[in-house]
């Protein structure tokens, strides 16, 4: 059926998918009941009626898992308009899902209006190709109503689903992994010029959705939402290449190997899952743990695509790991661990530098060596293998070099050397020892260096040395320095508007309300609690309140925080004290308060419980046009003359300030829905 031969059938109503409940002040589109649950047959088709109870549990543990279990409903707010630039292609699909499920109880309106709000909410564009209606699909089988349907569908899509566009780096990394777990399998496919994108695409963008059948994804996915690693997929993905691995070795056309790895997950069964998972936390025990650490904010959610798109991870020969992770692993010593690995530390720089200071039972092999006298570098790299297999041969190799661009480029072709012999688990430490000592000296354990005793030998303690810091290799670095970026913008534009905080506000032209606009609820008898300002007038004059006692001293986990179940937002960004300096912040939602954490001192991997506040108390959040990022909530009660007392005040800058004015306020009218309109 051509396009315009549907658009005819659409408009005289001859089509059972009509988009009729389109039209706005359409009674059934406002009063359409989705809730009717399904239930699952043997063939997996849909039939109205109660669900089975393997589907009642499966979708309860997933609404706990995935945190959103008391969720406010999204329907509730957007404008109801199907107008996206592929809505046509959109419904279409749609129709052929509906087709598939052959179901009485799903039907097209069901699924395009939650595509449509998502791709709003997200500010993307529909596309076939992005693998949301093969998710989309699984989900449909369970008992979910339309609004935890929304919410089920967009934490696993922006929770675990990696960004696969031309800018994302998933499958820059993905190569990286198969290089430190499989170098001769990685190398052989690069010699057949398999790129990781034509085999994993769907694999990634659908979480295995589209390539394997509905119990396989269940199972599947019961496992990786229990795990709670987005990361996971990654593993799974290198557990599939290496069960083809010895069929692709004897394969000489690129194309057929990649056709044989795209069909690897549908020779699967449910009773292999166990198994495939088994495999796959031992191949993420053996994986550095900086890499999930540093990596996450490149590959998930939906921020900060264009800062990451010049980081060259294409270019890297192994996988980079942090100072951090070094420091833990095989310097601090002292520090209890469960790792299933140490690292055998290779040091490339000269036998000078070296003797300056060093990581505590590194070995010194020289990278200039290989160029000044290659012989003996083969000699001396020969011994220190043998000597590895001999004393270490569980350890993970861990390369570290000057941090300083041209003796790094000698530590690449080391490493080039030892990956030519198709050695395992290769990495190097991101900065180099310039990037550690910083580290050590900003902690003050400078001391558990080896041989650091006279500062006058050692390169950095000089700081004479002014050659250019390996910025080709330092990319966590970089990666850091994009997070910073944005917040050091807002910064720059939030000092010149305290400065200018006072200035008399300009004359603009004011907008008067139409009954005809349509800006969502309003709620009743009360001024808006949100509001976006321009002019700082005295209602938004920065008054802080009093410095306060933070509630507790107890040193705490981020991540332990944000991983109780009664929270249901977390946000991180900075919060402006009373001097308005700005301190690192952490925020935390449930479903009646608003915490705030701050880092804890001489702990900066733990925070400490500053402020509390119930979101009743808050009467009033602004933004400014300027610098959204900029939120002020102003705390307080009402008063008998219907009058608001402000007693506190918090600003914050957040980089999602906008996801977090949203979270709150759906917080409060899930906390008072009396605030809306019946």
């Amino acid at each position: 059926m051509s396009q315009l031969e549907e658009d005819l059938e659409i408009i005289s109503g001859k089509s059972t998918n009509s988009d009729d409940w389109v039209k706005e002040g359409s009674s059934e589109a406002t009063s359409r009941d989705f809730s009717s649950p399904p239930v699952i047959v043997n063939d997996y088709k849909q039939k109205r009626g109660s669900a089975s109870p393997e589907a009642q549990q499966r979708h309860d543990r997933w609404v706990n898992l995935l945190g959103v279990r008391n969720k406010p409903d999204p329907l509730m707010d957007w404008d109801q308009l199907y107008n996206l630039k592929n809505q046509s292609q959109l419904r279409k699909d749609c129709r052929v899902i509906v087709d598939k499920i052959d179901s009485d109880t799903v039907n097209v309106p069901q699924i395009e209006s939650l595509i449509t709000l998502y791709c709003k909410k997200r500010r993307l564009e529909y596309d076939l190709e992005n693998g949301w209606l093969d998710i989309m699909e699984k989900l449909l089988y369970l008992p979910f109503d339309q609004s935890v349907l929304f919410n089920v569908f967009y934490a696993i899509t922006t929770k675990y689903v990696p960004r696969t566009d031309q800018k994302s780096k998933v499958f820059d990394l993905f190569r990286l992994l198969m290089q430190y777990h499989d170098p001769e399998l990685c190398t052989y496919m690069e010699s057949l010029r398999i790129k990781p994108q034509q085999y994993v695409t769907s694999w990634f963008r659908t979480l295995l959705a589209k390539d394997t059948d509905l119990q396989l994804c269940w199972s599947i996915w019961d496992h990786y939402f229990e795990k709670g690693d987005p990361f996971l997929i990654f593993f799974i993905a290198l557990v599939f290449v290496q069960y083809a691995r010895d069929k692709i070795l004897t394969i000489k056309n690129g194309q057929e190997a990649v056709e044989l790895l795209k069909n690897a997950p549908s020779q699967m069964s449910v009773d292999d899952v166990g198994d495939l998972l088994d495999i796959c936390y031992v191949d993420l025990n053996y994986t550095p743990v900086s890499i999930r650490e540093d990596f996450h904010g490149m590959l998930f959610g939906s921020n900060l695509v264009d800062d990451f798109s010049d980081i060259p991870l294409n270019t890297l020969m192994c996988l980079p790991i942090s100072v951090q992770e070094l420091y833990k692993k095989a310097i601090d010593v002292t520090s209890p661990t469960t790792a299933a690995y140490t690292y055998f530390v290779i040091d490339t720089r000269s036998h000078k530098d070296f003797n300056a200071g060093s990581v505590p039972g590194s070995y010194n092999l020289s990278g200039k060596l290989l160029v000044d006298d290659p012989e003996k570098f083969q000699i001396a790299m020969k011994s220190l293998l043998q000597f590895k297999e001999e004393s270490h041969p569980s350890d993970h190799i861990c390369f570290i070099g000057s941090g300083l661009e041209e003796d790094d480029s000698y530590m690449m072709m080391v490493i080039s050397r030892f990956l030519h012999q198709n050695i395992k688990h290769i990495s190097y430490v991101d900065g180099g020892y310039k990037a550690l000592h910083s580290m050590l000296k900003d902690t003050k354990n400078l001391e558990k260096l080896s041989n650091h005793f006279n500062p006058i030998e050692c390169r950095e303690c000089n700081a004479q040395d002014k050659a250019p810091a390996s910025s080709g290799w330092s990319i966590m670095e970089r990666m850091k320095q994009a997070m910073k970026n944005k917040t050091e913008v807002v910064r720059t534009k939030m000092h010149e508007l305290i400065e200018n905080s006072h200035a008399p506000p300009k004359e603009e032209n004011i907008k008067h309300i139409s009954s005809k606009d349509r800006y969502g609820k309003r709620y009743r008898n009360v001024q808006s609690v949100f509001s976006i300002n321009d002019s700082p007038s005295s209602d938004d004059e920065f008054s802080f309140s009093d410095v306060e006692v933070p509630l507790s001293t107890e040193k705490l986990k981020w991540t332990d925080v944000i991983g109780k179940p009664e929270i249901t937002d977390h946000f991180e960004g900075h919060e402006i004290m009373p001097n308005k300096t700005s301190v690192p912040c952490y925020i935390a939602l449930s479903r009646t308060h608003m915490h705030v954490f701050h880092n804890a001192k001489d702990s900066p991997s733990f925070v400490h419980a500053s402020t509390r506040r119930p979101l009743s108390s808050i009467m009033r959040v602004t933004s400014k046009k300027r610098i959204p990022e900029f939120l002020t909530f102003k705390f307080g009660y009402e008063l008998p003359t219907g009058e608001a007392h402000i007693n506190q005040v918090h600003c914050f800058v957040l980089p999602k300030a906008g996801d977090c004015a949203k979270a709150v306020k759906n917080a409060i009218i899930a906390l008072k829905p009396s605030l809306l309109d019946d």
